[in-house]
């Protein structure tokens, strides 16, 4: 019997920060943490854990990234990550998955990650144990924007600080990335 807790995905981003102040009881959320994080996304999601007082974190992202990992296109990717937090979901008893991919006003992502969900779960379903009971998945930030985001990060009283950002491995945002100029923009338009 699945019960009311939820599985967060997290990889300690931003949007994975906003979709963790939306949880009403941190007792009732897991985060999950995804595969190959470097060791600055595992330091955020610790923080969050921490600051939000969530006393479960799990997944393959706590240990460390092999460099051989290959890469996949991003559909399959991200499908695969799905079908692991739904095993994790279901090991945990988890009724829901919260994946906080964001897409913005990008049409076609929103669509595609749609499909990415439908399929992941259809193909649950074809298991018997599934049919009728299973973990479902929610994507509450996938047509947000940055700026959005970034809302709900300060009105959840987190900060951009428990976030990681930055596409580099180092301790501290590179600030010459997308991802860091992205955000940087988005803390500035908050701070004004």
């Amino acid at each position: 019997m699945l019960t009311p807790r939820r599985l967060l995905v997290t990889d300690g981003s931003p949007p994975a920060l906003a979709a963790l102040t939306l949880q009403e009881r941190a007792d009732q959320t897991i985060l999950w943490a995804t595969p190959a994080l470097s060791a600055a996304q595992r330091s955020a999601i610790e923080r969050q854990a921490a600051h939000f007082g969530v006393d479960r974190v799990v997944g393959p992202g706590l240990e460390p990234a092999s460099d051989r990992a290959p890469a996949s296109p991003r559909t399959i990717a991200e499908g695969r990550m799905l079908f692991d937090a739904l095993l994790a979901a279901w090991q945990c008893r988890c009724g829901r998955i919260i994946w906080p991919c964001q897409a913005g006003h990008d049409l076609d992502r929103i669509a595609q990650v749609q499909e990415i969900v439908l399929c992941v779960g259809h193909v649950a379903r074809l298991d018997p144990a599934w049919r009728t009971v299973g973990p479902e998945i929610r994507t509450p930030l996938l047509d947000c924007t940055d700026e959005q985001v970034a809302d709900l990060i300060a009105s959840g009283g987190g900060g951009m600080a428990l976030a990681w950002w930055c596409e580099g491995q180092a301790a501290a945002p590179c600030g010459g990335c997308g991802a860091c100029r992205r955000w940087s923009a988005v803390n500035r338009l908050a701070a004004a």
